[in-house]
């Protein structure tokens, strides 16, 4: 015996407050757990709020509120800013409060942050006060209006599956836990507000489309028409599918009595809300700014062009990035599209969205009943049109950054294609399958903000004691009075190639605060002052600000920097550090060693050997050479300038090296100039190679140099000799040299050519 209907639908009742019940626990925990203003333009969507609640009328659409970020939002349409300004009328948003901007963000690497705010933990721990008590107030709305979309999806589905109301209820769950819409349904934006309207109008145009157009129902679908045009543009694209479905439903009712006259006083309804609604908006932008709609001009300007020209200049190569980023982000894109989870997560979602696609093409064939296809059909042109006008619009501004959040109003069909489609071809699975289904965009919304978000926003853990001095170069350089950096560790720890990343490790102590926010400047310096990678970032990867140090504290500060192929390797370098005001001239903190002297603006440490990416192919080292210097260095070229040198004069030496393998790191060459009784008359003395030092040479490498000789200008006119010596500058001894032969060479020297000298 089945049990009464009654009991059915308090049962389905039951089920679906649960569903609310959990999604507005899980939206308040991300709406917390969020840091402020890390979700695409929330202080814009913020500031316009506080505007309405500070001076009670709209903004000029032609005027930015804010210009701290990029995007302002002054010339949006103002329904969704004007619920969330009611609650903001009693709370003081004029506290003097701006967010600080991380310059520093990084979108691909993270490796200098991700949060596009300097955040003070004293400032937005609660209780809240002032703006971020306000912006909580704002993103409460935010997610009152996301339960109201769960209530539509489910009246979506519902009136899809008449005869089955589990898969309303399974697909209202599966929207009510995914990613993405957690995350909207958290955070202040008007996208929540465009994913509650834009459902409910196709809800109705699929009642129009079956019941026909009736004066209630046209006069709803004209309002939330209306409302849709003043919550974003974008409803642009979804408004004249309730046009349309009025059309259809009022042909297929062509034939009842009376219809001629209905249709008409339900087109004037349909209309006249329309105009009420979206029409004032359209009336009020051209009062205050001349145009229909201040959004975007240039994509309109690009869009009227084309029109005009017969095309539009569409570079249609950026489709599939866009296709694929919009659907990466349609699913999981926190912050500002900079935070997402691994790659396979969207695998995932790729097979489980194509067996729901399949599912629903099965349920279709199958499907005897007209309606269902008519439906279907009216739903197949609600998502090509959700997805293809803020498709064009990016590939009109030749960009492949198609955003989910802009197509998110389609997730009760997406919802309903998974769970429809997954139902029908595991139709003998589905009692327990439906739980793994549901598990999934589930399990990730409970793992994703304790994985991702909060790792993502937090400042590096605190350390109770530094490494030990074989784990760490012991450094001990005072910055100001703001720092010490006690010790750090390089890996690689002794060669890096091209592309290789080479971990940093800071380990600071904190002295105190800076008012401003100082920037860490992180660089790998060749041994000629070449930058061979660099990065500038605010300490913690933007999370740990000077100017919210706390004094004593102990931290790891852990960066990876990529070489680049653009200057000469093999090379030498070292890691530099500094800390500087980028907002003020000559503003470096100075910095000192453990004894209180002053030894400049930063602090090099490490000795690192830089090479190509693939391992050169090495040379016989055995093969014939103009001289050998010990085990160090063979010559195998050299070049001095023919012709007379006056005196006083300057001419080059060029000379090409060998490297045997590693050499002492105090080992120099030494060029001399001997008289004809072979007594020292000049000299000059420096590193074999300005860019690889001695104790980075491997056997094969190719050291060629040009060094500059100078004459002193007394110098008697006649016949010198220009000899060459390698030798150690700790102790002065000098490498034993060879000739080509094999044979030692008097001295140590190795003859380079014979110099006349004529007067000045």
């Amino acid at each position: 015996m089945s049990p009464p209907r009654s009991s059915l639908r308090a049962h389905h009742r039951l089920w679906l407050s649960l569903i609310l019940l959990g999604h507005l626990l899980l939206a308040l925990a991300y709406s917390v757990i969020i840091p402020p203003w890390e979700a695409h333009d929330e202080w814009a969507h913020y500031r316009y709020a506080a505007y309405i609640a500070e001076t009670g009328r709209l903004p000029h659409p032609g005027e930015r509120l804010t210009t701290e970020f990029e995007f302002d939002e002054a010339s949006q349409p103002p329904l969704y800013y004007l619920l969330a300004a009611a609650p903001m009328v009693g709370v003081d948003t004029e506290d003097g409060y701006a967010p600080k901007v991380n310059p520093y963000v990084s979108g691909e690497t993270a490796q200098t942050g991700v949060n596009m705010a300097v955040h003070d933990p004293e400032v937005e721990a609660f209780p809240w006060r002032g703006t971020i008590l306000a912006l909580h107030l704002g993103r409460f709305i935010s997610i009152l209006v996301s339960l109201l979309a769960l209530l539509v999806a489910y009246r979506l589905v519902r009136f899809l599956t008449p005869d089955r109301p589990e898969i309303a209820l399974l697909a209202t769950a599966f929207q009510a836990v995914a990613p993405q819409f957690l995350f909207l349904s958290a955070v202040m934006t008007n996208d929540i507000l465009v994913i509650l309207l834009s459902p409910l109008l196709i809800y109705l145009s699929l009642r129009l489309i079956e019941e026909g157009p009736r004066p209630r129902l046209t006069l709803v679908a004209g309002l939330v028409a209306g409302l849709a045009l003043l919550t974003k543009y974008l409803a642009l694209a979804i408004a004249p599918l309730a046009l349309a479905a009025f059309l259809w439903g009022a042909w297929r009712q062509r034939r009842r009595p009376g219809v001629a006259r209905q249709l008409l006083v339900s087109g004037l309804l349909f209309l006249g809300m329309l105009t009420l609604t979206g029409g004032a908006l359209i009336r009020r932008n051209l009062q205050t700014t001349g145009v229909w709609i201040p959004r975007d001009p240039v994509s309109q300007q690009s869009l009227i062009a084309g029109l005009e020209q017969g095309s539009l200049d569409i570079n249609w190569t950026l489709l599939p990035d866009a296709l694929r980023n919009g659907f990466v982000t349609y699913w999981a894109s926190f912050g500002w599209g900079n935070v997402a989870p691994a790659a396979w997560v969207f695998d995932v979602w790729l097979v489980i969205s194509m067996v729901g696609v399949a599912g629903v093409g099965l349920w279709l064939a199958r499907e005897k009943e007209a309606r269902s296809r008519r439906l279907t059909s009216f739903l197949a042109i609600f998502l090509f049109a959700a997805v293809s006008f803020p498709l064009l619009r990016e590939l009109m501004h030749d960009s492949p950054f198609l955003r989910g959040r802009y197509m998110l109003a389609t997730l009760p069909v997406a919802a309903w294609v998974i769970v429809q489609g997954w139902a029908t071809i595991f139709a003998r699975a589905w009692r327990w399958l439906r739980w793994a289904l549901l598990a999934w965009p589930l399990g990730l919304s409970l793992i994703l903000p304790l994985t991702l978000i909060l790792p993502a926003y937090a400042p590096p853990p605190r350390l109770a004691h530094l490494p030990a001095e074989e784990d760490a170069y012991p450094i001990q350089a005072r910055f100001g009075d703001a720092a010490i950096l006690q010790g750090a560790r390089i890996w690689p720890e002794d060669e890096a190639r091209v592309g290789q990343g080479v971990v940093v490790n800071l380990y600071w102590e904190v002295l105190g605060r800076t008012e401003q926010p100082y920037a860490l400047s992180i660089q790998i310096i060749g041994a000629g002052g070449q930058p061979y990678a660099s990065l500038l970032t605010y300490p913690g990867r933007g999370n740990a600000a000077t100017t919210v140090w706390e004094p004593g504290a102990m931290f790891e500060d852990a960066y990876w920097l990529v070489i680049q192929p653009e200057l000469p390797l093999p090379a030498s370098a070292r890691v530099l550090v500094n800390l500087f005001n980028p907002e003020a001239e000559s503003a470096y903190l100075p910095v000192f060693d453990s004894q209180g002297r002053f030894v400049g603006e930063g602090v090099h440490f490490g000795s690192l050997r830089l090479s190509p990416h693939d391992a050169l192919p090495q040379p016989d080292v055995s093969s014939a050479a103009l001289a050998r210097f010990g085990d160090a260095l063979q010559l195998t070229g050299l070049r001095v300038e023919e012709g007379p040198q006056p005196a006083g004069g300057i001419f080059p030496v060029w000379l090409a090296w060998q490297a045997l393998g590693p050499a002492p790191e105090d080992l120099l060459l030494s060029l001399q100039l001997l008289d004809e009784e072979g007594a020292w008359v000049a000299g000059v003395d420096g590193p074999v190679s300005e860019i690889l030092l001695p104790p980075h040479w491997r056997a094969g490498d190719a050291l060629d140099a040009t060094r500059w000789f100078p004459l002193p200008p007394d110098l008697a006119p006649g016949r010198y000799r220009l000899m060459a010596a390698l030798y150690r500058s700790g102790d002065l001894s000098r490498l034993p040299a060879y000739d080509g032969q094999g044979a030692p060479l008097p001295n140590s020297l190795y003859p380079l050519a014979e110099i006349e000298i004529i007067g000045q």
